[in-house]
């Protein structure tokens, strides 16, 4: 009996065969996939461990013909290894057969700033000019590189962080590889008020973002929330904005909305849109130049599947013959 290989694929060839610019179109297609109801993505798994946890994420797309598993770790006190490190399994849906088994690390940065990428796209001015990022961990580069692949007409970032060393950092290699004037913030409400997009990406669970120094026409990527009582934008903000999110049910139980939901301001009904209704154009983006908008993010197996699929298929297609194994053998 003869199978295909199961390709192993480290860190270095996943970011070989994708970029960002590739990462928006394959997560923008999985987006309207998912708007149209032809996928599957049952809920997350967590597995609560003494440091962390670690995150089961399947999903599967018929049109793409691949499903897949992620496994990720949530491990905020690491200190000698990263906090998060995260593998995924592609199959072969006919065959249950595992195609690839690579890091998925990479993938979770590429496609977190791919999906707010894809929300500033389709909710955002075109006429921004300001990105303010609040928050300038690990994935804060991808955040700025996708949202000025979408707003080319940004030509200023603004920067906060609690720890102004890494505000710095984050600056100065952003600096390196884009070429847009930055700016590290002295308080979280100089950024807000500066920005024309504003993407938050912290662990808070407090509100960091006042609804008063938002101002009118602002698009904001709600990252940070990824579990229930997490919240960076005040209630107020949320329950007065026009609110799109990656998934319902998720978003609710795990994402900004989590909070004003749990404590009875914010009813589900009342949230706009999925923003893959948005994508498959069942419901419209931005209706006015003055209206906030704002994108809850809880980060989607889908995106992971999407932007798996198309490493795979960017290699085999190269030919080249990256390490496998046969489980026959």
């Amino acid at each position: 009996m003869t199978m295909t290989p199961t390709l192993l694929l480290n860190q270095s060839q996943v970011l070989a065969a994708i970029d960002m610019r590739e990462a928006l179109v394959a997560v923008e297609e999985i987006f309207r996939l998912h708007g149209r109801r032809q996928v599957q993505m049952p809920s997350k798994v967590y597995l609560d461990l003494p440091g962390g946890d670690v995150r089961a994420m399947p999903a599967y797309a018929p049109p793409l013909g691949f499903a897949s598993i992620k496994n990720i770790n949530m491990h905020p006190g690491n200190r000698d290894v990263p906090s998060i490190i995260g593998t995924l399994t592609l199959f072969d849906p006919p065959t249950g057969v595992p195609l690839a088994i690579m890091d998925a690390t990479a993938i979770t940065r590429l496609r977190t700033g791919a999906a707010a990428g894809v929300a500033t796209r389709l909710l955002a001015r075109a006429d921004a000019t300001v990105l303010s990022v609040i928050g300038a961990g690990n994935q804060a580069l991808t955040q700025i590189e996708a949202v000025l692949a979408v707003r080319p007409r940004i030509d200023r970032v603004v920067i906060y962080d609690l720890d102004a060393d890494r505000a710095n950092r984050l600056a100065r290699s952003a600096t390196d590889r884009f070429k847009v004037v930055m700016h590290v913030a002295g308080s979280v409400e100089e950024a807000v008020r500066a920005a024309d997009v504003l993407t938050t990406i912290t662990p808070a669970r407090a509100p960091i973002v006042a609804a008063e120094w938002v101002k009118p026409g602002t698009h904001i990527n709600a990252i940070g929330a990824d579990a229930a009582g997490k919240q960076e934008l005040e209630s107020q903000l949320t329950t007065s904005a026009k609110v799109v999110v990656d998934e319902m049910d998720q978003a609710t139980h795990s994402g900004e909305v989590n909070v004003p939901v749990s404590q009875g301001l914010l009813e589900p009904s009342a949230i706009y849109a999925e923003l893959g209704h948005i994508a498959a154009s069942a419901k419209p983006g931005r209706l006015s130049a003055t209206e906030i908008t704002i994108f809850d993010s809880t980060g989607l197996a889908l995106q992971d599947l999407a932007c798996a699929a198309y490493v795979y298929r960017k290699v085999k297609a190269a030919g080249d013959a990256p390490a496998s194994f046969d489980f026959l053998a």
